[in-house]
């Protein structure tokens, strides 16, 4: 491929201006020639903010595509037109996909853009961007430094439902445990409420997870899950308290000490070399800086794969084998039973529709 890779975005709202962010900070890499968004107000909004010349702004996808032929394809889009973006960039031959998480609404979808990709030789990855922020940065230092010994579990909250932020943490798992994968996973869900937001799932998700390499992952998400912050929020297609968004940990646990994130900034660790401190710290501002400083390192480091300089921690693989396991945790939930992993394709069940039809309302209170 030559460089700098020419790019197209689908989509300007507020994580399609991310991305635009994101690729223009990077312009020994990238060239952004084209914008789509079918409301004109998101194209003019892009268009001020970032000097877009308006024969880049296109309000028909696919007209951008045949008149632009990109070498990358971005889009930050609703969860139920994935596959049908990634196989526009099949149809016009695109090098490299780079989209918004959930990668799908269906493992079944899911699968079919690995496929794709794959088949085409495009090489795609999911914005799973948080690991890149400087309190995620803390941890990963402290990661590699061994300072933790043994590593024994690896928790991972958020309030935000599952297919909001918890596919997020979900792929941080996968990430703090150096990349194994998951073998088998025991899950629960309730409460039906999200189940018909965009980004459709139960209202509160929890799991234990076995890894390959004998780590054990609790998760959960939702709003029954541990509150950090200082929020008002009922159920809400659109909590408008910012601090509500940023509610999560990922914490690690191993034989020495521990150490924890979050992508509102804070970090923390206690080790034999702390002793007898906690270090902690605070970035803090998510949506007014560190979400675009995540996004430029995101970026860079797409490019630098692109280059073959290292590896992508955000590639599809990975990203599927997240998505893999939050579809485990929700047939473990359905069948009341251990799902061992890889998933077992023997049927075509839309997991969604199930959980749609066994899941009841459940009343909302702040514990």
């Amino acid at each position: 491929m030559s460089r700098p890779y020419s790019v197209v975005i689908i989509g300007q709202g507020e994580r399609g201006k991310i991305f635009l962010h994101g690729f223009l900070k990077n312009q020994e890499r990238f060239r952004v020639i084209g914008l789509c968004d079918h409301k004109n107000a998101n194209l003019e909004e892009s268009a001020r903010i970032y000097n877009i010349p308006r024969d880049m702004l296109y309000n028909d996808a696919d007209e951008m595509m045949r008149i632009k032929k990109p070498d990358i394809l971005v889009f930050a889009t609703l969860p139920h037109i994935r596959l049908s973006l990634v196989e526009l960039g099949v149809k016009y031959g695109v090098k490299g996909i780079l989209f918004e998480k959930p990668m799908a609404t269906s493992i079944y979808e899911a699968a079919r853009i690995v496929k794709l990709c794959k088949d085409n030789n495009i090489r795609a990855g999911v914005c799973q961007q948080h690991k890149y922020l400087r309190s995620f940065d803390q941890l990963r230092g402290i990661l590699a430094s061994g300072e933790l010994g043994d590593i024994m579990e690896i928790r991972a909250s958020c309030k935000a439902h599952a297919s909001q932020l918890g596919t997020h943490y979900i792929d941080y798992m996968i990430w703090a445990n150096g990349g194994k994968r998951a073998r088998a996973v025991v899950g629960h869900a309730h409460g039906n409420f999200y189940l018909n937001d965009s980004h459709p799932s139960p209202d509160y998700v929890m799991a234990q997870i076995a890894f390959e390499n004998g780590v054990r992952g609790i998760f959960e998400c939702g709003y029954f899950s541990p509150k950090r912050a200082q929020y008002e929020v009922e159920f809400t297609y659109g909590a408008k308290d910012l601090a509500f968004w940023t509610d999560d940990r990922l914490a690690v646990f191993g034989t020495k000490g521990y150490a924890w994130a979050e992508c509102n900034g804070r970090y923390a660790c206690f080790t034999a070399k702390t002793l007898p401190e906690i270090v902690s710290g605070d970035y803090g501002d998510f949506f007014e800086h560190e979400q675009f400083y995540a996004q430029e390192r995101f970026t860079a480091e797409y490019g630098q794969w692109l280059d073959g300089e290292g590896i992508f921690l955000s590639d599809i693989e990975t990203a599927y084998h997240g998505f893999e396991i939050l579809e485990a945790i929700y047939r473990s939930a359905l069948e009341c039973d251990r799902i061992d992993l890889p998933l077992s394709f023997s049927d075509k069940t839309d997991t969604l529709e199930c959980l749609k039809s066994r899941l009841k309302p459940v009343t909302y209170r702040d514990f």
